[in-house]
C-alpha cells in the first residue's frame, strides 16, 4: 500500500488537477481516511476543478462513496468541480445502483474528463 501521503498522486494539466489513486484497492478504513482527506485537501483552493481517476483500481468500500460526495459537496462550495474517470464496471455497478452515476460526470478515460472542462458549455 502506498503511504498515506501517495494514496493520490496529483498532476496539474492545463489548470486541472488530475487526481490519480495509487492502489488497486480501497478496504482499509486508514485507506478511506486518506482517500478522503486527500480529495478535500483539493477544495482549499476556490475553483479548483478535479479529475478523479481510478485506473487500476479494483475494489473499494462503499465508504468511499461517502468520501466522494464529500469532496464533490467542498468543491462545490468552493467554486469548483469533481469530474471521475477510469471506474472499473464492477466498481461502476455501486455507482449505478446508488444513482451516484447522476450526482458525477463519469468519463471513461482521464483524458476526456479533462477535455470536457475546456470544451465549450452545452447550450
Amino acid at each position: 500500500m502506498p503511504d498515506e501521503k501517495e494514496i493520490i498522486q496529483i498532476f496539474d494539466r492545463g489548470g486541472v488537477k488530475l487526481a490519480r489513486v495509487r492502489s488497486d484497492s480501497i478496504l482499509q478504513e486508514s485507506e478511506v481516511e486518506s482517500f478522503g482527506r486527500a480529495l478535500i485537501a483539493l477544495a482549499e483552493v476556490p475553483g479548483t476543478r478535479v479529475v478523479l481517476s481510478f485506473l487500476g483500481v479494483r475494489q473499494l468500500t462503499s465508504l468511499v462513496l461517502g468520501k466522494l460526495i464529500l469532496a464533490h459537496k467542498r468543491l462545490v462550495e468552493s467554486g469548483g468541480e469533481l469530474r471521475l474517470a477510469d471506474i472499473d464496471p464492477h466498481i461502476y455497478e455501486m455507482f449505478a445502483i446508488t444513482h451516484l452515476d447522476r450526482l458525477f460526470r463519469i468519463f471513461e478515460r482521464e483524458d476526456e474528463a479533462i477535455a470536457s472542462y475546456h470544451a465549450a458549455p452545452e447550450a
